[in-house]
């Protein structure tokens, strides 16, 4: 049996440090040369990705996970985030692990209420002519 921890224990770490608002924890995590796909953004490298994930995490009020998996290199979580902005959003997020940090990270949600919200917004800001 190994010492390191598994591809889920660090997806696990990760995604409760991010959704407590603790970006330094959360970036610990994560590889260098990361990749991201999401349905709002695609990234490569760890700053791009921090800097994608960190204003969503500041909405974050509460986590609730669902199911969680993992092999040798990968982890698949699913769960609940809820916000101040967006109420609750059900994720799917599939990471890859090498070498004890997170490859690349696959993630998938409904973004209506994200854009009900954004629209929301864009509705409250006056025309200008």
């Amino acid at each position: 049996m190994s010492d390191h921890p598994t591809p889920l224990t660090i997806c696990r770490a990760f995604l409760e440090a991010w959704t407590s608002h603790d970006m330094n924890t959360a970036a610990r995590y994560v590889a260098e040369d990361v990749r991201f796909d999401g349905p709002i953004q695609h990234s490569t490298g760890i700053e791009l990705y921090m800097d994608g994930l960190a204003p969503f995490a500041q909405t974050v009020t509460g986590l609730k996970v669902l199911a969680a998996f993992g092999d040798d290199n990968r982890a698949l979580i699913i769960h609940e985030v809820t916000t101040a902005l967006f109420g609750t959003v059900t994720m799917a997020e599939l990471f890859t692990v090498k070498n004890g940090k997170i490859q690349a990270h696959r993630a998938t949600f409904d973004t209506y209420e994200l854009r009900k919200a954004g629209a929301g917004q864009a509705e409250a800001e006056p025309a200008t002519a």
